[in-house]
């Protein structure tokens, strides 16, 4: 893939991931407090429980791994970093979502069982 479609699409999912992140976090922050319960471990379990909320949170917390390191990514590009350090910051970042993201997933999924 050549440099400039690379920076679209990084630009791209930027942009996606902000709109999602836009829509998805206050309902995130709303749910519990509308409801008139105190948030407690049993709370949280519950709500996760459904399905459509556990893709939900899934879902936002990709969203937001994504758009963080991505953006911290962008900003290191502005300081025209050599090749072989944009690499290597590339990879960093890459490894550290993935890292991120399954740490994630394994504590959602903890609370199907």
């Amino acid at each position: 893939m050549n440099n400039t479609k690379s920076h679209l699409l990084s630009w791209l999912g930027q942009r996606i991931t902000a709109i999602i992140i836009a829509v998805l976090l206050p309902i995130h922050i709303i749910a519990i407090p509308f409801a008139d319960k105190k948030i407690s471990f049993s709370l949280v379990s519950e709500r996760l429980s459904h399905t459509g909320w556990l893709i939900f949170d899934l879902l936002l917390l990709l969203c937001c791994v994504y758009h963080g390191l991505n953006g911290i990514y962008s900003i290191s590009l502005d300081f025209n970093p050599d090749k072989k350090t944009t690499k290597a910051l590339s990879l960093s970042f890459l490894i550290l979502g993935i890292t991120l993201s399954i740490y994630g997933i394994l504590i959602l999924w903890s609370f199907i069982r």
